[in-house]
């Protein structure tokens, strides 16, 4: 039933470049296994022919002699048949489980940022490993050992009926047995492999959400409560996968009594056969040799059977994930984003994560070519929604943002995110060098091009120090360097990328004095010539943008300079007088 599953078809076709490989695996299948079968033919014919035969003995040893002279030339073939079955096997199927996860990763980097955010790492990690990894025998044991498998069943049948009608019913009682088993307790191994894999997937979220947060737990001791939960999830996962191994060792129990079954009714009711004289005993013998490539086959297509349903539970996990949509589509006909100004119109924009809970609600403001544009307001007011729509990390649910006059929906992402450098609040760097860091900014930059933005975003100052310079591994999100640092390489990423427009969320806020002189210097920079969209929630760092744009709630409340909005009561000169008081506001004014 599940080789015409819509899994194992949608599997097959992925394989289906590799099929000449896999024809050879199984024709060196169907080798190694009859050369096997000179041993049963060669055990009748010594038995009838050397043992048993009026002869004398120059001739028996000379029919020995040429026995054992097949039998070491069909166990020499053998070896290497052997070695490209199995190295075949492995090799289609390697590859196919390599074109999946190629195409699982490629579809995951086209899904959009609120995918990523509703996801758990660990879970989506768990499907491109995890779940890819217990299909790696698809391909062998569920396609090239049954093609060969059944290939020598079929022929073992015919055989065993030409050979001795009577005996071949008898063995193939257990037959009917096999169908009936393995139909009833296959649907169900399939349902608790699935169960198995989901728990895996809760299980890897669960350890790399909590090691990703380590800080955190040992900052408030929650060592103890943490051991607690992963015990409760890994007992969870511990008790589905006890589930499964019981319909499995049933599978595997019931097989083993068929197996055994089978041959000795054969064996007891042959014997009575040759005892009356019906067939001689080297019949009964090949007979019995043949045995084996009847019920190996099925015991191994039982196996395979039941292999197969945890395996298709771990395709039916990632081709789920493969079938997501991304929300986040080029529109037909997208063309690429011509910037010449770098001119940005919002123009009504509407957004909400939730139906019936808008987050931006009629934004309507422009920024400029080469102008600077800080957007304020309290925490929650949609600021961080907002720049997200621009190189369209979310889609807007009405409205339009133009780039020089151009809908950012109707051009490709690519042209669109090519044309916008980002510096975020949390410098999100990679387990890579310092170099490798900043030249991920700009694909096919040269050691120049990287070297002059380390110095314009100060980088040389701190890189000298460090032991192998720009050639220096910083660890997983840059954590062997301080914030101020970090913040500093990704500004050197953004200068690298030499972007026409610039969007900056928090880039100063989690820094100190001392190391915010100096990025604030750098941005000044970065800054220059560039449509550049500003958030901070530290107000001292906008004062000289050429506008800043107050939002509340959802809604655009205010627009000018930090002059004339400050010189005016409202939304903007309340956020200052709580951040540098009433008496100090002539100051900044």
């Amino acid at each position: 039933m599940e080789y015409g599953s819509p899994t194992f078809r949608r599997f097959l076709r992925y394989a289906r470049p590799y099929l000449l490989i896999i024809v050879g695996s199984i024709v060196c299948g169907v080798l190694k296994f009859g050369l096997a079968l000179l041993l049963p033919y060669c055990l009748a014919y010594l038995t009838d022919n050397v043992i048993l035969a009026e002869i004398d003995d120059a001739e028996r040893i000379r029919r020995l002699w040429n026995v054992t002279l097949v039998l070491g030339a069909g166990f020499a073939l053998r070896l290497p048949v052997a070695y490209y079955r199995t190295y075949f096997a492995e090799l289609a199927g390697n590859r196919t489980i390599f074109d999946i996860r190629e195409k699982l990763y490629a579809h995951l980097q086209r899904l959009s940022l609120e995918h990523h955010q509703k996801q758990r790492t660990g879970t989506t990690t768990s499907r491109v490993i995890n779940d890819i990894n217990q299909a790696q025998d698809i391909l062998d044991r569920g396609v090239m050992s049954v093609g060969v498998d059944f290939l020598f069943l079929s022929g073992a049948v015919t055989f065993l009926f030409y050979q001795n009608w009577q005996l071949a019913l008898v063995s193939l009682f257990t037959l009917p047995l096999y169908a009936f088993t393995f139909g009833l307790l296959n649907p169900k191994m399939r349902a608790r492999a699935r169960l198995v894999q989901q728990q895996m997937s809760e299980l890897s979220g669960e350890v790399n959400e909590k090691l990703s947060g380590q800080p955190v737990v040992m900052a408030f001791v929650r060592e103890t409560s943490e051991r607690r939960r992963f015990f409760a999830h890994h007992r969870a996962y511990f008790d589905r996968v006890m589930d499964r191994v019981r319909i499995q060792v049933w599978l595997i129990a019931l097989g083993e009594f068929f197996t055994l079954v089978g041959p000795t009714i054969v064996l007891c009711y042959g014997t009575y056969l040759v005892m009356e004289k019906v067939i001689p005993p080297g019949e009964l013998l090949l007979f019995y040799g043949f045995l084996s490539h009847l019920y190996l086959p099925m015991r191994r297509l039982a196996d395979a059977s039941a292999a197969l349903q945890t395996q298709l539970a771990s395709m039916d996990r990632v081709f789920a994930l493969l079938d997501v949509d991304p929300d986040i589509q080029d529109a037909p006909g997208a063309g690429k984003l011509q910037v010449t100004d770098a001119r940005i119109e919002f123009d009504d924009v509407r957004f909400h994560y939730r139906e019936g809970a808008p987050v931006l609600n009629g934004i309507s403001f422009t920024a400029e070519p080469g102008q600077s544009v800080a957007i304020v307001g309290r925490s929650g007011a949609g600021k961080s929604t907002l720049i997200k729509l621009v190189p369209r990390f979310y889609d807007l649910q009405g409205g339009a943002i133009r780039i020089d006059g151009q809908d950012v929906r109707e051009v490709t992402q690519r042209s669109l995110r090519t044309s916008i450098g980002m510096v975020m609040q949390d410098a999100i760097l990679f387990n890579m060098s310092v170099r490798d860091n900043i030249l991920y900014g700009r694909q096919g930059a040269t050691e120049d091009d990287m070297m002059l933005a380390a110095r314009m975003a100060h980088v040389d100052e701190f890189v000298r120090e460090l032991p192998e310079g720009y050639d220096t591994i910083i660890g997983e999100r840059g954590v062997t360097l301080s914030g101020g640092q970090k913040q500093r390489v990704s500004i050197a990423r953004a200068f690298l990328r030499d972007p026409k427009i610039l969007i900056l969320d928090e880039a100063t806020s989690n820094l100190d004095s001392h190391a915010e002189a100096i990025i604030q210097e750098a941005l000044e920079r970065l800054m220059q010539g560039r449509t550049t969209l500003v958030i901070a929630h530290r107000l001292s760092t906008i004062i000289d943008c050429d506008k800043v744009v107050v939002l509340d709630d959802g809604r655009l409340v205010q627009e000018g300079t930090h002059d004339s909005l400050l010189a005016q009561p409202g939304p903007y000169r309340a956020l200052c007088e709580e951040q540098f008081g009433a008496v100090h506001i002539e100051e900044i004014a």
